[in-house]
This record gives structure tokens, C-alpha cells and sequence, in this order.
């Protein structure tokens, strides 16, 4: 979002003079990550429970204790963001949007499947993924979208479209997942 903000300021203009950030795109504001903030706390426990259970990895009875995960995640270091110069981000809807001629599903499923071959080789015998109850992503889901809504209006729990941004969240989540094979 950093780089995003970097490249398209909030008085960028597109090349027909347009406000870039005009309806029905918002200008972001990025959160400073902190350990004081409940809901940042609460991400950070909602996906490393729902992690760590797919994953089939032992949960420790600490992770549900706030003040302990924030003492966790105050050692972890994490660099302030650098700007990266000439990333090109595509503003262009129609360059993104694929028409059904120009999609080969085939191609594109046994590109998939090659790469999960690919993953399974780094796995050890026998792992499997364990699913996990809906009641536990929609927590997760419920925690990001408090989190997306802060970064687009401001201020969590507003109320604007919240069944819209579960989905949008569920859709990234899926993309982020997909993006990860």
C-alpha cells in the first residue's frame, strides 16, 4: 500500500488530468502497525491460530493471551518501508481484464497443477493440509476487514459496506493463497 501511495500520491493525476484517486477508488491510509491497538493484536492471533491449525502445526495456549502475543511480536523486526523507484502498477482496467478468447483454462489449470507438484516435493511424507471450521476464517475475516476499512475510511467498525468487504477480504485471502502456490 506504501509503494501504491509512493507512486500515486493523493494529487496524482491520470494522464487525462483526472484526479487518480477519484470514485470509486479512496486514497489509503496506511496503519503503523501496534501492539497497543486490540484489533491489530487480534489479526495477528486470528491468522496464526487459523495457520497454524491448517497447518497441522501445535497451537500454544499463549497465542490467546494478547498481552503475550504482544511481547511476541515486539521482537520481531521489520524494516521501515523503502520506496522502490519506476515500479510500474497497472491503472488500466481493460489491460488486466482477460476476455474469454484469450483464456486457456486448460493452460492455465495445468500451470496450477505443475506448481502444486512443485510445493508437494517440499512437504514431508504423508502431510496433509487440515481443513479448518468457517466460524474460525470468518473471525479472521471479520478481524481484516476491521483493518481495511481503517485503512479506506479512517476508522474501524463504520459500518460502510462490511458484507462487501468480507467478501473482497475472502477474495484476496483466496488470491493471496493462490499467489503462494
Amino acid at each position: 500500500m506504501k509503494q501504491l501511495i509512493y507512486t500515486f500520491p493523493e494529487d496524482a493525476s491520470t494522464s487525462t488530468g483526472v484526479p487518480f484517486w477519484s470514485a470509486p477508488k479512496r486514497f489509503p491510509h496506511p496503519l503503523q502497525f501496534s501492539t497497543t491497538d486490540l484489533s491489530h493484536l487480534h489479526f495477528v492471533m486470528a491468522a496464526s491460530v487459523l495457520r497454524a491449525e491448517t497447518f497441522g502445526i501445535p497451537v500454544p495456549d499463549w497465542i490467546r493471551n494478547p498481552k503475550m502475543v504482544a511481547e511476541a511480536v515486539d521482537k520481531v523486526i521489520v524494516p521501515d518501508f523503502q520506496p522502490r523507484e519506476g515500479v510500474k502498477i497497472e491503472t488500466d482496467e481493460k489491460a488486466t481484464n482477460l476476455s474469454n478468447a484469450s483464456v486457456d483454462d486448460a493452460a492455465i489449470i495445468n500451470e496450477l497443477i505443475r506448481k502444486l507438484e512443485l510445493c508437494r516435493e517440499n512437504l514431508p511424507a504423508g502431510f496433509r493440509m487440515k481443513p479448518i471450521q468457517f466460524e474460525k476464517v470468518l473471525f479472521l475475516q471479520l478481524s481484516f476487514s476491521n483493518i481495511f476499512i481503517t485503512h479506506f475510511f479512517g476508522q474501524p467498525n463504520c459500518g460502510i459496506g462490511s458484507r462487501l468487504i468480507m467478501y473482497t477480504c475472502s477474495v484476496i485471502i483466496a488470491e493471496d493463497l493462490e499467489a503462494c502456490i
